[in-house]
């Protein structure tokens, strides 16, 4: 079990690196550039790993995309849950 932590912007040569990489029993956490994917609803990975994607609220907020996640109904969380979600898998990987 992996936690993908998305720094780049969905479309980009590092998150396609990253959706071949994801296993099954993996999650992703968009952060940073990562975010603009809410943006995108039609972003394969959303439709691949739904359920096991998520959205750091904060950098939501900084780039002004809060609203369009809630929007989307697309999963938002904030640090707390940032940090529950590295405690729950055994490893983490950081794509920039």
């Amino acid at each position: 079990m992996i936690l993908h932590i998305l720094t780049k912007a969905p479309y980009s040569s590092v998150a396609q690196q990253m959706q071949q990489a994801i296993g099954e029993a993996d999650a992703v956490l968009l952060v940073e550039e990562g975010v603009t994917a809410a943006l995108s609803p039609s972003w394969t990975a959303w439709k691949a790993y739904h359920s096991r994607i998520y959205i750091l609220a904060e950098d939501l907020l900084a780039r002004g995309l809060n609203g369009i996640a809630e929007a989307n109904e697309l999963p938002v969380i904030g640090m707390d849950e940032f940090v529950t979600l590295t405690e729950k898998y055994a490893q983490t990987v950081t794509w920039y």
